[in-house]
């Protein structure tokens, strides 16, 4: 993504997700809501599950397509070729913002 040096200037814990909400879309910005699958913790059920918010990220649209690009290198799985794994998400990254 960039050359640029990450530093951590105070430490940032790790946070464990389970899935995503909606994008919410902020003009030329989307927010990203992240949850974890837990049970539900005010009503004393116990066979019963919500989601909870553990992180909101927030950015560009372009910024957030980079990322999301990254991630999907990244989780390559065997046997699929790199190549072959982000062409489709390539191609979707490259698209007219109309189509996304």
């Amino acid at each position: 993504m960039s050359n640029v040096p990450t530093v951590e200037p105070f430490c940032v814990s790790d946070t464990f997700v389970t899935g995503a909400g909606p994008l919410q879309f902020m003009g030329d910005n989307l927010r990203l809501t992240l949850f974890v699958a837990q049970r539900f913790s005010y009503d004393g059920e116990s066979d019963g599950a919500e989601n909870a918010v553990v992180a909101k990220l927030v950015g560009s649209r372009a910024d957030m397509l980079q990322i999301a690009a990254a991630i999907v290198r990244g989780c390559n799985t065997e046997g699929t070729p790199l190549d072959k794994a982000t062409e489709s998400f390539v191609e979707f990254l490259e698209a007219p913002k109309g189509r996304h």
